[in-house]
């Protein structure tokens, strides 16, 4: 058998869980490289963030499985991951318009023997959790126990060094910045090029890009770059005692709050999403790191105040020290994009996100391997297949249009001190 060298484009979620099932089969795969912008953990990688969600809440049973079997090594005492997860559970407000993605999403867990996501009265939730202390009008609103959340940086960074263990080489500044994808005469993907103008080949290349993948390959559509708008509020340590045994309280057409973490800090992210068109025919990311200033826009701010008063009225008004853009890459139906590329042999597809892919990293690199050794199961490849023109089968968990940044003021200017 052949053993193939591997070229990996992205150093976030999908790249890291990519690099490290490949280096867990040395006698298939050799001189794995993972190539970044950035040192571990990417500046650019959605997975870089403070904290993620991790729940299996979902419409379609492809993705309660493979968050299932995420879950049991997130919680594994004798993992990867020990140390980083926490089972909070959490509260799931929704509207008129994702009441159908909950609904369908207890019809599945159901369906699966999983726990299923139980009504519960607002009364109710004072009763167990005083400290939740709005009157959450016109919340329809689940408990689901199974859920919490992980500490992502640290997650990311550890299965990263597990890679680097099992001999996969990070190459990051101007000498893993990739500009180009290279090809030969057939069409062939054969490398990448990078700033610095070095030129790297290998046997199978894996464009793990996420939100910047659209700059270096025409996606056809099926790539929409959006960025989450995300904002932290400090508190004190008395106050950090005051919320640690708080669930997750989160509303699919308001907004996202995490318990405060162990430095005090409370993350709070809108389920407003911004596009970035810019005139163009692709959304396109506007990273951070290129534009130091940006921050949540003054409209979502609004939303993201205002809901927080139905919920916590106390932490509406607090400073926020921080806000941010975190940019991912949805698709139009928002199931993964793994898959070869049906014009360019030897290039493969890992991308698509969708504002949920973290939540399996522990595994999702599996199913791209699967993926190029040409076994992943029917079902799922159908699914992940390279799908121009491809729409919504599922109740939409995120019914809130979209704004475009070149349509909305005040969104420099404010990575601190609003």
């Amino acid at each position: 058998m052949m053993v193939k060298s591997v070229l990996i484009v992205g150093g976030g979620t999908f790249g890291t869980s990519t690099a490290y099932h490949l280096s867990l089969k040395p006698d298939s795969y050799k001189n794995i490289t993972v190539l970044d912008r950035f040192p571990v953990p990417s500046k650019e990688a959605a997975g870089n963030d403070i904290n993620k969600v991790i729940r299996n809440d979902y419409a379609d049973p492809l993705y309660a499985k493979l968050t299932t079997e995420a879950m049991t090594l997130w919680a594994d005492p004798k993992g990867l991951y020990d140390g980083l997860y926490h089972r909070c559970g959490w509260l799931l407000g929704a509207a008129e318009g994702s009441k159908d993605f909950v609904r369908e999403s207890a019809e599945t867990a159901k369906s699966l023997g999983l726990v299923v996501a139980q009504p519960v009265s607002t009364q109710e939730i004072k009763k167990r959790w005083p400290i939740v202390s709005g009157d959450m009008d016109g919340w329809s609103t689940v408990w689901n126990p199974s859920a919490g959340w992980a500490n992502a940086r640290g997650a990311l960074t550890r299965l990263a060094i597990a890679a680097q263990q099992n001999r996969v080489t990070y190459k990051d500044g101007p000498q893993g910045h990739v500009v180009q994808l290279l090809y030969d005469e057939s069409g062939r993907c054969v490398g990448a090029r990078t700033a610095d103008n070095s030129a790297y080949f290998a046997d199978i290349v894996i464009l793990t890009a996420g939100a910047a993948a659209a700059t270096l390959l025409d996606m056809q559509g099926q790539l929409v770059a959006k960025g989450h708008t995300v904002g932290h509020i400090q508190c004190s340590p008395a106050e950090a005692k005051k919320y640690e045994k708080m669930p997750i309280v989160g509303h699919l057409e308001g907004g996202l709050l995490f318990p405060p973490q162990e430095d005090g800090i409370f993350k709070f992210s809108a389920m407003d999403f911004v596009t970035n068109y810019e005139g163009r025919s692709v959304s396109l990311p506007r990273y951070r790191e290129d534009n130091k200033g940006d921050g949540v826009p003054e409209p979502i701010e609004k939303k993201m105040r205002k809901w927080l008063k139905e919920c916590f009225p106390e932490l509406a008004d607090r400073e926020w020290f921080e806000t941010r853009l975190c940019w991912d890459a949805d698709t139009p139906d928002l199931h993964f994009l793994i898959d070869e590329h049906p014009s360019h042999a030897g290039l493969h597809l890992a991308v698509g996100g969708s504002a949920h892919g973290f939540k399996m990293m522990p595994v999702v690199g599996k199913y791209v391997v699967e993926s190029l050794e040409g076994v992943l199961n029917k079902e799922t490849k159908g699914k992940w297949r390279w799908r121009p023109g491809a729409k919504m089968q599922h109740a939409n968990p995120h019914p809130t249009p979209l704004l475009e940044l070149s349509d909305i003021s005040g969104f420099q200017g404010r990575t601190s001190r609003l």
